[in-house]
Order: C-alpha cells, then sequence, then structure tokens
C-alpha cells in the first residue's frame, strides 16, 4: 500500500510576541491508504497542530509533509487554497464551528460539494454514500 501521509521531522513553531513555542518536533509519521489512525495526547502535545498542518491550515516551519502526493511545504498560496477546498474538511470541537444546524446531516455534507460546482443529484448520492460509510445514513 502507498502512504497517503508522510511527514518526516516535522516541526512547527509558533512565534507570540518574543516567545516562541515549539508546537511540533521533529515529527515523523505515515499513514498508508486505507490505514485507521488516532491521534491521542495530553493537551498541549501537538494533536490540534498536527492536524493544522496536514489540512493546510497552517505551514509547518521545517521538515516534510506529504499528502496524497502534495507536497504541502512547496504548495503556492493559490494551490494550497485548492488543495483545503478539494481534499480535507474539518469537523471543529466546538459546534458553533461546525454544521449549519438548521440544515440536515445529508444537506450539510453535500453543500460544499454543490458549492464547487456538483449537481444536486450527484451531490446528493455522494454525501449519502459518505454518511453510510460512518454509520450516519
Amino acid at each position: 500500500m502507498a502512504a497517503i501521509i508522510t511527514c518526516e521531522n516535522l516541526v512547527k513553531i509558533y512565534k507570540i510576541a518574543d516567545l516562541e513555542v515549539l508546537a511540533l518536533q521533529g515529527l515523523d509519521l505515515t499513514v498508508q491508504a486505507g490505514e485507521l489512525m488516532g491521534i491521542v495526547g495530553v493537551s498541549g502535545s501537538g494533536k490540534t497542530t498536527l492536524m493544522n498542518v496536514l489540512g493546510g491550515l497552517v505551514r509547518p516551519s521545517a521538515g516534510k509533509v506529504i499528502v496524497d502526493d502534495h507536497d504541502l511545504l512547496k504548495l503556492s498560496d493559490a494551490a494550497l487554497n485548492k488543495y483545503r477546498r478539494e481534499k480535507v474538511g474539518f469537523i471543529w470541537q466546538q459546534g458553533s464551528r461546525n454544521l449549519i444546524s438548521y440544515l440536515s446531516a445529508l444537506e450539510n455534507v453535500e453543500m460544499p460539494m454543490i458549492l464547487a460546482g456538483s449537481s444536486g443529484k450527484k451531490a446528493r448520492q455522494r454525501a449519502a454514500e459518505l454518511l453510510d460509510m460512518v454509520g450516519l445514513y
């Protein structure tokens, strides 16, 4: 199986005024296509930072991060926007940042596909498939 995620010596440093916070230090990670993985750790251990890097929300300070053949360190801003739009999605822990409350789960899942140009019928079918994969349809 091919790796879908590869991180090599991944480093993320946040600068807050004159203070540098080392959020990720030399992380090596390989996730194979089809592999199920959980990221666990104590508060402040870098879980959210790792997900933000993999999701293209923040750029790493150093190292290598490749997701689905996209070298996130080398992507232009436009290419990174396209990557975020087409390859990743987040459900945030804070409820107010997640789903649109007056839409059903199916409608929430299909909405980004419709906004990206998919037909309503194709979006609905794919949304149903995705929800079925996680036991929600």
